[in-house]
C-alpha cells in the first residue's frame, strides 16, 4: 500500500511538472505581454505607470488585441543605470515581453537599447522610450537602423526638435506675440538632453542663442545651472542687470521650488520665466511654493483642454481609477501603448517583428495630446503640430492655457499684476 502511494505521488508530481511546463509557454502564446520599467520614487515614472495600468485596462475590457489579453510587468530601475539594465534583461529574458516601456530620463533609454540590441536576435522585442527627450536614442536607429530598428522614442519632443519647433518656432511667437519681449536671458540645466541646445547640432540648427537671435531677439544673459545647485541669488541678480523682458528656462530637472520661491524674493521678480518642463507644470506646485509661482509659465499636459476626444476622459479617469494625476510621460506612454495595439492589429502577427517594426512606423493614431505615430526613418514621435502640449501661466492658483491660441482658455498677464 506504501509503495503504492508513494507510485501515485511520483506520477502525480510528474505529471504536474509536465502540464506545467506544456501550459505556461501556451499561456505566452495567448498573451501580449508589455514590461514597464521607470524609477517609481519619481512623480513622473509613477504617473506613466498609472497611465500604463488604464490604457492595458482599457485595451483588455475592449477584447485585447487581436483577441488576445494584454498582461502589465512592472519593474522599480530606482532610477539608477546599472539596475536598469538588469530590469531589461528581466523583462526580455525571463517575462518574455513583447514590448518594453522605458518611463524615465533619457540615459535610462539609451540604456536600454543598447543591452535591448544584444538581446533582440534570440528574443525579439520592441523598445519605447516615452518619458526621455535627448536625441541619443533616435541617433542610434539614424547611425545603426539594422541593430537598434526595434528602438522607438515617444515623448513630445527630441532635443533637436526643441531647437527647430520649440526654440525656432513657438516660443518665439509666444515670447515676441503673447509676452511682447524683445530681450531673452537663457538658463540651462547641465544634463544631456540640454547638451544640443547649448551647443546647437551641427546640419540642424545652431545654438539655441542663435536661433533666438535669427528670430530677431537679443539675448542678454545665458548660464548653466548645476542639478544640484540650491541657492540662485546671484544669477536672478545679474539677471536684473541684464534688463531681460523674459527668463528662458531650458530646465526640468532642478529644484524648481527653491527657485521659484528665491525668484519671488529677487530683483528679478518682476520678471516673468518659462520652464521647459519639470514640477512647476503639476497642480500641487501652487501650494509647494505658496503662490509664488504666480505669473510663471510651462507647457504642461495638466490641463482640461479638449485637444482631442481622448483629452478629458484619459484626465477624469486617470485620477479617478489611478488617484494620480497626468503629469509629462503619462499621457505618452498611455498613447504609445494604443499606437502599438494598431501596429500589431495592421501587422496581424506577434510572431513577425520586423513587420511590426514596419507598421509602427506607419502608424498615425488619435492620441491625448493629437496624434501618436512615428518617423518611419529615425523613430521618434511626430512632433507638433500633430502632438500638442499647451503653455500655460500660473494665474490665481490654476494652469491658464495662454498658447496656441486655438486652445487658450485666457490670456497672459504680467507678473505684477497677479501679485495684487
Amino acid at each position: 500500500m506504501q509503495k503504492s502511494r508513494l507510485l501515485f505521488i511520483v506520477v502525480s508530481t510528474v505529471l504536474a511538472v509536465i502540464l506545467f511546463a506544456s501550459t505556461a509557454p501556451a499561456k505566452r502564446e495567448k498573451e501580449i505581454r508589455l514590461g514597464f520599467m521607470g524609477d517609481l520614487s519619481a512623480p513622473f515614472s509613477l504617473s506613466a505607470e498609472a497611465a500604463a495600468k488604464l490604457a492595458v485596462e482599457e485595451i483588455n475590457e475592449a477584447g485585447g488585441i487581436l483577441g488576445r489579453p494584454v498582461r502589465l510587468f512592472v519593474e522599480d530601475t530606482g532610477g539608477e543605470i546599472p539596475k536598469g539594465i538588469e530590469v531589461y534583461k528581466k523583462l526580455v529574458m525571463h517575462n518574455r515581453v513583447n514590448a518594453v516601456i522605458v518611463a524615465e530620463k533619457v540615459e535610462m533609454g539609451v540604456a536600454g537599447i543598447q543591452i535591448g540590441a544584444e538581446l533582440f536576435r534570440e528574443f525579439p522585442h520592441v523598445m519605447f522610450s516615452t518619458i526621455g527627450s535627448g536625441d541619443a536614442i533616435w541617433h542610434h536607429v539614424r547611425d545603426d537602423y539594422d541593430r537598434f530598428k526595434f528602438g522607438f522614442q515617444t515623448y513630445y519632443f527630441v532635443s533637436s526638435h526643441y531647437l527647430e519647433i520649440l526654440g525656432g518656432k513657438l516660443l518665439p511667437d509666444f515670447y515676441g506675440n503673447v509676452v511682447g519681449a524683445k530681450k531673452i536671458a537663457i538658463l540651462y540645466e547641465d544634463m544631456d538632453w540640454t547638451r544640443p541646445i547649448r551647443r546647437g547640432l551641427p546640419g540642424v540648427s545652431p545654438p539655441l542663442k542663435e536661433v533666438y537671435e535669427n528670430a530677431g531677439f537679443e539675448v542678454v544673459y545665458e548660464a548653466t545651472l548645476s542639478l544640484d545647485q540650491q541657492v540662485f541669488s546671484s544669477i536672478f541678480e545679474r539677471i536684473a542687470q541684464s534688463e531681460t523682458d523674459i527668463i528662458d528656462c531650458v530646465v526640468g530637472y532642478i529644484d524648481q521650488v527653491s527657485f521659484i520661491k528665491q525668484w519671488v524674493d529677487s530683483p528679478a521678480r518682476n520678471i516673468p520665466w518659462f520652464f521647459w518642463g519639470g514640477i512647476a507644470g503639476m497642480p500641487m506646485a501652487w501650494d509647494m511654493t505658496g503662490g509664488a509661482i504666480a505669473g510663471g509659465s510651462i507647457g504642461s499636459s495638466f490641463v482640461r483642454v479638449p485637444i482631442t476626444e481622448k483629452t478629458i476622459p484619459f484626465m477624469d479617469n486617470m485620477i479617478g481609477k489611478y488617484k494620480v494625476g497626468p503629469i509629462f510621460g503619462s499621457h505618452t506612454t498611455y498613447d504609445t501603448i494604443f499606437g502599438y495595439r494598431k501596429a500589431l492589429e495592421q501587422a496581424g502577427d506577434l510572431k513577425d517583428i520586423n513587420r511590426i517594426i514596419k507598421e509602427l512606423e506607419n502608424v498615425r493614431e488619435t492620441a491625448v495630446l493629437g496624434t501618436i505615430g512615428w518617423d518611419p526613418k529615425y523613430h521618434y514621435n511626430i512632433p507638433y503640430p500633430e502632438y500638442i502640449t499647451p503653455i500655460v501661466q500660473w494665474q490665481d492658483g490654476q494652469m491658464v492655457p495662454v498658447y496656441p491660441e486655438d486652445i487658450a482658455l485666457g490670456s497672459f498677464k504680467p507678473v505684477t499684476e497677479l501679485r495684487k
